[in-house]
């Protein structure tokens, strides 16, 4: 990164924080700084998102803010936009409504302490809305995850334990590339209707052919052949080595039986990693969930859905310096708060900073001998701070 860059990127942080309201180049150039035009060229600019955000992640370990374990995950993130001329735009899954909707979509992939349960975006990268031959989106996510991988200092990637991801991930297209060529082992969720077949546990028979490699099908309501696990109390659990037909390889799976109203409900759990044991499983499916909170924040307080370009390239930036915003505001409050668990509320680190924003004007503003008749004029010039052309 160029000094004039990260000069720039100083500043833009500071306004990020600072601004209230929609996080345009319109309303950023409002509180000072770059004009608009000068935003907008800088948002073209390619940045090393996933440097930045590494960078960030071991200062606050150096400062044991952090532990020395965590898992990567990796989920996609609805974004409005409208009209017709920004490239990518299509029917994308919304989780919030529960249904399709005309939009763009990121995919985010995310650091997640384990000790601390406190997540950190590394990169998001723009789903293409068509793509050329047989490729789908499952081969973006895995592309995305295997850049990002790529990018990780060597003394981050020996924290991860595993890419953990909900049930959508749970293809071979994804699965395959993360173990065999990210080196990790992939922790996620099936359906509860997953096709499953037991491990033969014999003696060879010494007949010709094929060894016996399984022994029938696995029932999902039967599990009298599957290992009973005592350490949970809310619910029945049960392990096992399995052959997941989808795929193609043996997994471990954990069966949790949820007691409910009308019958108990299962979740099914598993692991690339046979050997990986099912409290372990477990305990990386539920940290996976503390990704969302990023998304929840970036979009309420840090302009994720904001952006006024239409540009790839603009919007790239856009999206990376809207969940760098919410790391940096995080990273903050375990420096100052030192306790566990930590409550992060991003709105109070906006309201912090555009105090301290506005302290820090005012003072400049002041001449030395104050009288009512001089600074009558520099506190009207104050209040018109970041206020709309008439």
């Amino acid at each position: 990164m160029r000094a004039t860059q990260a000069a720039y990127l100083q500043v833009l942080l500071v306004l990020w924080l600072v601004v209230p309201g929609r996080l345009n180049f319109t309303n950023l150039t409002r509180y000072g700084g770059p004009s608009e035009r000068t935003h907008r060229a800088w948002f073209q600019k390619p940045l090393p998102w996933v440097e930045l955000n590494t960078r960030l992640i071991l200062q606050l370990q150096d400062q044991e803010c952090l532990g020395s374990t965590s898992i990567l995950g990796i989920d996609a993130v609805f974004i409005n936009k409208n009209g017709h001329c920004t490239p990518g735009i299509a029917q994308f899954w919304s989780g919030c409504q529960q249904r399709s909707l005309s939009g763009l979509e990121g995919s985010c992939v995310t650091w997640v302490d384990l000790e601390t349960q406190q997540p950190f975006p590394l990169s998001i990268s723009q789903t293409p809305a068509n793509l050329p031959g047989k490729q789908t989106r499952t081969d973006v996510y895995a592309q995305d995850m295997l850049n990002t991988l790529t990018q990780l200092p060597h003394a981050m990637r020996e924290q991860v334990l595993a890419v953990v991801s909900d049930a959508y991930y749970a293809k071979k297209k994804f699965v395959d590339p993360v173990v065999d060529e990210g080196q990790l082992p992939f922790v996620g969720k099936l359906r509860r209707d997953a096709s499953l077949k037991h491990l033969y546990p014999g003696p060879k028979t010494g007949r010709r052919g094929r060894p016996k490699k399984y022994d029938g099908k696995v029932s999902l309501s039967d599990f009298s052949r599957w290992d009973v696990l005592p350490w949970t109390d809310t619910c029945t659990a049960y392990t096992t080595v399995v052959y997941a037909v989808a795929l193609k390889r043996e997994v471990r799976v954990v069966a949790l039986l949820w007691p409910g109203k009308s019958g108990p409900t299962l979740e099914l759990l598993f692991s690339t990693d046979p050997t990986m044991d099912a409290a372990t499983i477990v305990r990386l499916y539920r940290v996976r969930f503390a990704m969302e909170f990023p998304f929840r924040d970036g979009k309420q307080f840090a302009g994720l859905n904001d952006c006024q370009s239409r540009q790839a390239q603009a919007l790239h930036f856009h999206w990376n310096m809207a969940l760098h915003s919410v790391s940096v505001a995080r990273a903050s409050q375990l420096m100052n708060q030192r306790v566990s668990p930590l409550v992060f509320s991003m709105e109070d680190e906006k309201r912090r900073a555009y105090n301290e924003f506005f302290a820090d004007r005012l003072l400049s503003m002041l001449p030395g001998d104050l009288t009512c008749e001089k600074i009558r004029p520099q506190i009207a010039n104050l209040l018109l701070l970041g206020v709309k052309a008439a």
